[in-house]
């Protein structure tokens, strides 16, 4: 159990870094060059990660593709949890005019954790049937 946990979480690390890539340079994008509120550009970036985030790890980490459907509505149940978290900690940040990014890149490890906790434990679980 913790060697598979060390791996699963590694590679949910390197996978969940490139989607905070992807999620990060949306939102900036958006953000800084197109001045969208920091909100707006949030709903429109985690979406775009999170389809990659749910492909990479169902087919090349936890390598659960049964019961994909499902799974995936999960992951998007718990991708709402990290939403929520984030445009709280969002939020925060900007009431303490630390501005939307800085509180975008402030969310980064608090939503990890969280969903790595949760996606590990409900949408890549091995479901017997």
């Amino acid at each position: 159990l913790k060697i598979f946990l060390e791996k699963t979480m590694g590679a949910y690390f390197v996978i969940g870094f490139i989607a905070a890539s992807i999620d990060i340079l949306v939102f900036v994008f958006l953000h800084e060059y197109i001045s969208l509120p920091a909100l707006i550009c949030h709903s429109i970036s985690i979406p775009i990660s999170a389809v990659f985030s749910f492909i990479c790890n169902a087919f090349l980490n936890f390598k659960k593709t049964d019961f994909l459907f499902y799974r995936f509505l999960s992951f998007l149940v718990i991708v709402a949890t990290g939403y929520l978290l984030g445009a709280v900690i969002i939020l925060i940040a900007e009431y303490l005019n630390l501005g939307g990014t800085m509180g975008k890149l402030i969310s980064l490890p608090f939503v990890f954790f969280l969903q790595y906790f949760l996606n590990s434990r409900i949408s890549f679980r091995d479901y017997y049937v």
